[in-house]
């Protein structure tokens, strides 16, 4: 019993980091969600311990993402391996801090938020908007920091544009562009993903009195203008409902 509870403990300890990648704060859960997917924070005692995913959006459009490079340092290591203990398949990372030459992980970022907001509110997504309208606190994973390996390192930095992509069934990839040329592919495996920064929807009414996302912003951050957080439930009719 006494075992259990420190295993928990260590899986509770890993679950509540946060890492900074490049100025930026990463989570760190036990769940490594994917880019572009929705679900919701599961909290103990207001602390952010793990991601339920709820739905993947259907993509007709490619969607603008951001890719860069960065060196593993100590800090990072040490959150990845923790992980590895709970997770056999996660991919193997070598690290050894007095080599000159680090390992080297990449950070993925939706650039294009109002494609993607655009893609939310077509209608071929009205299950998921719905879902968003009945949840509430549902958020949105916007960027990840992920362990690529060194083939597909090198396939990014020979592109120059990225594009996330709908290719079926709702299985997100990775585009690579060179001078407007679609050069390659990268299926990101959730298993290599180090940590994630979500963001929640904003809302505003239409002409019609119909509700519908206006934008995406970075989690604990306020929504701009006339849009609104959550939508009054005296007036939260389905923009689908027509």
């Amino acid at each position: 019993m006494i075992k259990k509870l420190v295993v928990l403990s260590m899986l509770v300890c890993i679950a509540c980091q946060t890492t900074k990648i490049k100025n930026e704060t990463y989570k760190i859960a036990t769940t490594s969600p994917e880019l572009g997917s929705i679900g919701q924070s599961d909290k103990v005692n207001g602390i952010e311990n793990n991601f339920s995913v709820k739905a993947f959006p259907k993509l007709e459009n490619e969607i603008r993402v951001g890719i860069e490079i960065v060196p593993f340092n100590k800090h990072l290591n040490n959150v990845y391996a923790s992980k590895a203990k709970y997770n056999q398949n996660q991919t193997k990372v070598a690290y050894i801090d007095s080599l000159p030459v680090k390992p080297e992980l990449v950070t993925i970022k939706i650039l294009d938020v109002n494609g993607f907001v655009n893609e939310l509110n077509a209608q071929y997504n009205s299950d998921i908007v719905r879902l968003l309208q009945n949840t509430k606190k549902s958020q949105i994973i916007t960027s990840i920091a992920v362990s690529l390996s060194l083939d597909d390192i090198s396939k990014v930095r020979q592109a120059d544009a990225y594009y996330l992509t709908n290719s079926q069934n709702k299985k997100y990839l990775i585009s690579l562009f060179k001078s407007g040329k679609k050069t390659d592919m990268i299926d990101i495996n959730p298993e290599t993903i180090v940590g994630y920064q979500s963001s929640v929807f904003c809302w505003a009414i239409s002409s019609k009195r119909q509700w519908y996302v206006a934008d995406i912003v970075k989690d604990n951050t306020n929504c701009k203008g006339n849009t609104k957080s959550i939508i009054p439930k005296e007036d939260s009719k389905s923009l689908f409902d027509m």
